[in-house]
């Protein structure tokens, strides 16, 4: 089954306006949310590092926002559990030479477990050839002229 996992730097862009990676994420969750990509996870050391990037960069209503949202999304937080520490503990022995974060390697470590073949990530360097697929960088550019001005409409309701 089709299945994506989202990466910090996907949520921090879709609120901050001046991130390099602003388009790619409003038109990157609108197509999750539609369910292009199947079903949608994350895990909460990502929730953790999204909300406290939100609240220090932007302010405490995008942190907020952001938490709300994601409460009515529809995605899958996968929370750190024994095994799911144990997993991790593994793939930093693994990748020693990648300089993974933590929470980078939890996402490693659920996307094994959890068989989620795609990551949403502006994230290339950390995780390439250890996830299959990896989208995000440059993801709005890829789309036709049309539907990136549907998604502005989609989005424009929820960030103005």
């Amino acid at each position: 089954m089709l299945s994506i996992l989202i990466d910090t730097g996907v949520f921090y862009a879709f609120y901050n306006r001046r991130d390099v990676h602003h388009k790619d994420s409003l038109c990157l969750l609108t197509h999750i949310l539609e369910g292009r990509f199947g079903r949608p996870y994350t895990v909460d050391l990502v929730v953790s590092e999204a909300y406290t990037l939100l609240r220090y960069r932007i302010g405490f209503e995008a942190s907020l926002a952001f938490l709300r949202a994601l409460k009515q999304s529809g995605i899958t937080i996968i929370f750190l559990d024994e095994e799911g520490f144990r997993e991790t503990l593994k793939v930093l022995k693994t990748y020693s030479n990648r300089n993974l974060s933590f929470t980078d390697a939890f996402l490693v470590a659920s996307s094994i477990t959890y068989e989620i073949p795609i990551l949403a990530s502006y994230d290339v360097k950390s995780f390439s050839g250890i996830i299959r697929s990896i989208i995000g960088r440059g993801y709005a550019n890829s789309l036709p002229k049309e539907e990136y001005e549907r998604i502005e409409n989609v989005v424009s309701r929820y960030l103005s």
